[in-house]
């Protein structure tokens, strides 16, 4: 769970997230200890496709696997 990882381990794995998922914004709520990713959606080219804007996850790990489907989601739509 994330209360075991420091504040430096937190923003590097925000960092790495980043990092591997242009656009998207990644949080990590006190409140919860969710991990949230959230972008905008793109203003063009998304006619007609669900476009997903917000992700959350137990872990940082478990939000890259599911930011990892939604990148593949959006390949095969080609987007």
């Amino acid at each position: 769970m994330t209360q075991m990882l420091s504040e430096a381990d937190i923003e590097v794995a925000k960092a790495e997230l980043r990092a591997e998922f242009p656009g998207w914004s990644m949080i990590l709520t006190r409140d919860t200890e969710r991990w949230w990713a959230i972008r905008q959606p793109p203003v063009e080219g998304w006619r007609g496709v669900r476009v997903v804007t917000e992700v959350d996850a137990d872990t940082s790990d478990l939000l890259r696997e599911l930011l990892q489907e939604v990148v593949e989601e959006e390949r095969r739509a080609g987007l």
